[in-house]
């Protein structure tokens, strides 16, 4: 498989090392922190996968000795696995001169949270990646990215293979990795039957007590299971953006499966043409242009929300940045337009700017601060916001 050189992250990543003693990588597995990381050149012995049981072992002999030996960078890989180090590496990042700088990688975003915050605070900082984007495969790929996801493995293989590699991948997650998160009382079958209803609800509104009735299970299970998926950076949970002036407000959140790929994987889903034919079709262009938005401007999980009244009018994705209030919706239509749903959010909202991302070839205004960008053109987003 060849490497695609993910550049911006890579700059980002190295420029927090030089101003913070611990820097914190955290995405799904098998969406190329790995690679990433080795790409940085770091000898062999400065390089521990806590998934391999001879850097477990060189860690736990005398995990102080053996890192106080070590300056530059040092890697360690699945960090979440071992949480008394984390002590250790307050005590390392707080050495006079600072001798060596600790690249964490990890794929449980609460478990690491969790140790940072007690052991670490102040010291380390959070980068979250996600798999492929627009901007590292080329603008030209995007219906391979959409229908394959973005997974580096999925994208790059042919059609039949990499929808096997998602089934198997799914399949793994059931069978070992949601059980590494925390005690579940699910079958493989019931873990199985909930991700496929969370990809038919993909993009609506989500309630724990009608996924419970189709599982066989209480609204508490399934409120811990999907804790346990938006950990394992299978889920993305969009909270109600509320200012408390809006009676009428929708309370429930949005659910999306964060990779599309997984979404047509569940639902069996193998081409772009049966894709076009598929009732899925719009929430499915949903979960890749909110994915593909996030990353272009660059939001932590705290700023994105979601917005809809009782009355029908709504907007996909909400956002603050730089003390502003911008909204976004989703319409795979090559020619959207404004809807009446559309101008009464901008309204209520009081938003700054607002944008439909559709899947057209080009991007036009849409009337004063309102814009339709193309999806190949996501690029200039910031642009037509007026942000930095």
């Amino acid at each position: 498989m060849d490497i695609i050189p993910r550049i911006n992250l890579s700059q980002e990543v190295e420029k927090a090392l030089t101003s913070n003693p611990i820097v914190v990588l955290q995405g799904p597995r098998q969406c190329g922190k790995t690679t990433l990381a080795r790409q940085l050149n770091v000898p062999p012995t400065h390089y521990f996968d806590l998934d391999d049981p001879f850097d477990q072992i060189r860690l736990e002999e005398n995990a102080r000795t053996t890192l106080s030996s070590l300056s530059g960078l040092i890697i360690i890989d699945e960090a979440q696995r071992k949480p008394d180090l984390f002590p250790l590496l307050r005590f390392m990042a707080d050495r006079p001169n600072q001798p060596a700088r600790f690249l964490l990688l990890g794929s449980s975003s609460s478990l690491l949270l969790k140790q940072v915050s007690e052991s670490l605070a102040g010291r380390a900082q959070f980068i979250d990646m996600t798999g492929l984007m627009l901007h590292d495969v080329g603008t030209e790929h995007w219906q391979d990215l959409w229908i394959k996801g973005s997974f580096p493995r999925a994208f790059q293989q042919a059609s039949d293979i990499s929808l096997r590699w998602r089934m198997d991948y799914l399949q793994q997650f059931v069978n070992r990795d949601l059980r590494d998160l925390g005690e579940t009382k699910l079958s493989d079958i019931q873990v199985r039957r909930l991700l496929q209803f969370i990809a038919a609800s993909n993009g609506q509104a989500w309630n724990h007590s009608n996924a419970g009735k189709t599982i066989g299970v209480n609204y508490k299970t399934i409120q811990r299971h999907l804790e346990l998926f938006r950990t394992a950076f299978i889920v993305r949970e969009l909270s109600v953006y509320d200012d408390n002036t809006h009676k009428r407000l929708r309370k429930a959140p949005t659910i999306y499966l964060r990779d599309s790929g997984l979404v047509h994987a569940l639902m069996q889903i193998y081409d772009h043409s049966q894709l076009l034919a598929h009732p899925a079709l719009g929430s499915s262009w949903e979960s890749f242009a909110l994915e593909q938005v996030i990353g272009t401007l660059g939001l932590r999980e705290d700023q994105c929300f979601t917005w809809s009244l009782q009355s029908g009018a709504e907007m996909d994705l909400v956002f603050r940045q730089e003390g502003q209030l911008y909204g976004i919706e989703f319409k795979h239509t090559d020619t959207p337009r404004t809807t009446r749903s559309f101008s009464t959010a901008f309204e209520q909202l009081d938003l700054k700017a607002a944008a439909i991302v559709h899947g057209g070839s080009k991007s036009w205004s849409l009337g004063e601060d309102k814009f339709a960008i193309s999806i190949q053109e996501l690029s200039e987003l910031k642009s037509h916001f007026g942000l930095t």
